[in-house]
């Protein structure tokens, strides 16, 4: 199965499992759902064993958050020991409150359950919280749950695949980074 850069943008978000099964749908392919993913996670623990760049742009906010003592969650698609080891590679980890992987919902984005399960355990109303996402699905997924919506990447210095400044997400180390 292919995977164009521009379908990994716009399924960012989506259960690994999911986009799978999107793929062979649309390519007329039978797939072992549950060895592709097990393939894919071991070709994601190689590209990423250092884990993802940080954003620092998002990541200075969530430190902002943090000193000035207001909760903060992380509602990530991934796979919680993926999600938790990066964070914790990168000495983050203690900037949240609450940490929702796909593994805690039964829908995963653009469903609203990440970011309501997030909101529950922070103990706090989902339509006083304000989702900072990076992808299309993520916030449709935060909408849903009533939350105020920040699309960072319209901030400066965040990866913008919209504008062709991507990083280093694909392994791709000369990508523009905008």
């Amino acid at each position: 199965m292919t995977l164009s850069v521009t379908q990994f943008y716009e399924l960012a978000g989506v259960p690994i499992r999911e986009i799978f099964s999107i793929l062979a749908k649309e390519q007329g392919k039978e797939v072992d759902l549950d060895a592709m993913a097990v393939r894919c996670k071991e070709l994601a623990d190689e590209l990423m064993k250092d884990g993802p760049d940080l954003i620092e742009p998002v990541v200075n906010i969530a430190r902002q958050a943090h000193t000035n003592k207001i909760p903060i969650a992380v509602a990530s698609s991934g796979i919680k020991p993926t999600v938790t080891g990066h964070l914790k590679g990168h000495g983050i980890i203690d900037l949240f409150q609450a940490i929702v992987t796909c593994e805690d919902v039964k829908q995963g984005k653009p469903a609203p359950d990440l970011y309501l399960l997030a909101a529950h355990k922070l103990g706090v109303d989902p339509n006083k919280c304000v989702a900072y996402e990076d992808a299309e699905l993520g916030m449709e997924s935060a909408r849903r749950a009533g939350m105020a919506v920040v699309d960072v990447r319209d901030i400066e210095g965040v990866p913008d695949p919209r504008k062709g400044c991507v990083g280093d997400a694909l392994g791709d180390a000369e990508a523009r980074r905008c």
